[in-house]
């Protein structure tokens, strides 16, 4: 069996050499790679998952799904701790891919809209003018707008 070294004795062999313990307090002076990136503070699984976009008032949060926003709510007071003084707002917005806008993704939105069929519009059209609540109403009449043309 192979003799293991205690952090104890691995301090104090580095404390020993001069050059080491001079290289040692330099690494504690100087910022770590993970205080330059604020999503490093995340677990490697939820900083995957997050996309930091700067707004004009505060950090905008990216997130897949609602399972990945609730997970990043549990971190977010280290994430704004790794950001000082910035508010920062999750948003669930599905996946993101780096270099498409707002506008694509409406876009595409638009174009996976459900259709019904002509005759199931035809129903709930009829059943809209029949309806009083005007809420209800408008409702109806923008479902009974997804049938497919003729």
């Amino acid at each position: 069996m192979s003799k293991t070294t205690s952090p104890k004795a691995l301090l104090s062999l580095l404390s020993g050499n001069a050059t080491l313990s001079a290289l040692m307090r330099e690494a504690r002076k100087s910022p770590s790679q993970a205080e330059q990136n604020p999503l490093d503070c995340l677990p490697p699984a939820l900083r995957e998952r997050v996309t930091l976009i700067r707004d004009q008032q505060r950090w905008l949060a990216l997130v897949e799904t609602s399972a990945t926003a609730q997970l990043l709510r549990f971190h977010l007071p280290r994430l704004q701790q790794a950001l000082p003084g910035e508010q920062v707002k999750i948003v669930v917005g599905g996946k993101r891919q780096p270099g498409l806008s707002a506008h694509t993704y409406a876009g595409k939105a638009r174009a996976n809209i459900p259709r019904l069929s002509q005759e199931s519009a035809r129903h709930i059209q009829a059943l809209a003018d029949t309806i009083e609540d005007d809420g209800l109403k408008a409702s109806l009449e923008r479902l009974a707008s997804r049938g497919e043309s003729d």
